[in-house]
């Protein structure tokens, strides 16, 4: 008959067991990578707008322009200014009296050159100056036409200068004013406004 085992050896017999027992390897403390945030989405590129284009020259004169020296008298400048006051009473589109000067050598561009030698009037060179130059800005698209009226001219046989083809684009115009104006123009003043306005 087999011996009952005290209390005791089975104690010792399970400590002896449990040192025979492999042991479990010992848990990493190293913790546990949080995993890396997101990139930031990259930073949106700045819209390239397209720019502006830029304003064209209309009858009204805006745009590139040139200064145009044209020699006038006195009396030529007087009849000019009350020609443009009387236009603008009349319906006229010029507000100020550079753009009259331009739409008179925009209209006497547009004729042939028989047409303007049939009307017009050049003048030599005087032997007494009785007037100065006179400067005005004029776009430059009234320009280019006024340089190939002058070459039409020249083929046809006249030669005029530049100041004196803009002097008769504004000797005719002053005339057409004032028959428009019932044969007289305005007594202009000293300064003319700046700019006229209905």
């Amino acid at each position: 008959m087999a011996q009952r085992r005290s209390l005791r050896d089975r104690n010792s017999a399970a400590i002896a067991h449990d040192a025979d027992a492999p042991t479990e390897p010992p848990r990493s403390e190293t913790p546990t990578p949080t995993p890396a945030p997101a990139e930031a989405p990259p930073a949106p590129r700045p819209v390239a707008r397209p720019k502006p284009a830029p304003e064209k020259a209309s009858a009204a004169g805006v745009g590139d322009t040139d200064r145009i020296g044209i020699y006038l008298t006195q009396d030529e400048v007087d009849g000019a200014r009350g020609a443009y006051l009387a236009d603008w009473s009349n319906g006229g589109e010029a507000d100020t009296f550079a753009r009259w000067i331009a739409a008179a050598m925009d209209t006497h561009a547009a004729r042939t050159p028989q047409e303007r030698a049939a009307r017009g009037r050049l003048r030599g060179r005087a032997a007494e100056r009785t007037g100065a130059s006179r400067s005005f800005s004029i776009p430059t698209a009234t320009t280019k036409r006024m340089r190939a009226a002058i070459t039409a001219d020249q083929q046809a046989g006249r030669w005029p200068s530049d100041s004196a083809w803009c002097a008769e684009a504004i000797a005719i115009a002053v005339d057409e004013a004032r028959a428009a104006n019932g044969g007289t123009l305005p007594t202009p003043p000293a300064r003319l406004p700046n700019r006229l306005v209905r």
